[in-house]
């Protein structure tokens, strides 16, 4: 059996993310599809003091633009997320995942977002001892739009299960993905609670990863599971 799952390259993912990933053998970077403005592909949530707080990758983007082929905007923007960070996290248990690791990747001479996305998120990967496969989907020879595309893409890599996104039911038919030989299965995630900075401010749920590397570090591997 082999599970598949497939999602654009985001910055700084949130939890379910990579849950999804690690619980399938081949893990599939959607590069080669429309970028999508105002999501999640260029920015996403840490807590402050205040509140949730966005971070957000400066780019260059057009109409009908592939994530793969967007540049990022200058590089002024690593030094307020870098400040952002220190500030909001300086008294966290494992603050020093930001100076000695996830700092040293946003400080290189990124032109691209997809490829600073994919050095993220693999950093990530790593430290959280996700086994499954990653390729980028602009590496494969498959094509389509949305389920044709998804459905291609399972098929290149012998996929016996597709894990999906509940987003993704709007769009996807069961029926499709069966003549395939292949079984649709939406992933689920549960909301737990794990110890945040300012507690007063209570918990906030789907934040980048980041949140709960730096507040419980190596424990962050059982939360995936």
């Amino acid at each position: 059996m082999t599970i598949v799952t497939i999602h654009q390259p985001q910055y700084l993912p949130w939890l379910p993310w990579f849950a999804k990933a690690a619980a399938s053998d081949i893990f599939v970077y959607l590069d080669n599809v429309q970028y999508q403005k105002n999501g999640v592909q260029n920015r996403n949530q840490i807590k402050s003091a205040s509140g949730p707080l966005w971070l957000t990758v400066p780019v260059r983007a057009s109409l009908d633009m592939e994530i793969r082929s967007v540049p990022i905007d200058g590089n002024y923007w690593v030094g307020k997320h870098q400040k952002s960070l220190l500030q909001n996290y300086v008294k966290a248990p494992f603050f020093h995942l930001l100076t000695e690791e996830i700092f040293p990747i946003l400080s290189r001479e990124w032109t691209n977002l997809a490829d600073l996305n994919i050095a993220l998120t693999e950093w990530i990967f790593a430290y959280l001892g996700v086994q499954t496969r990653r390729i980028r989907a602009s590496d494969l020879q498959a094509t389509g739009n949305k389920q044709d595309l998804v459905i291609n893409l399972c098929k290149e890599l012998g996929a016996s299960q597709y894990l999906s996104g509940m987003g993704a039911s709007v769009y996807q038919h069961e029926e499709n993905f069966k003549e395939q030989g292949i079984e649709l299965r939406y992933f689920h995630s549960e909301r737990r609670e794990y110890p945040q900075q300012y507690p007063k401010r209570g918990f906030i749920p789907d934040l980048s990863i980041v949140d709960l590397l730096l507040n419980v570090g190596p424990e962050a591997r059982g939360w995936i599971k």
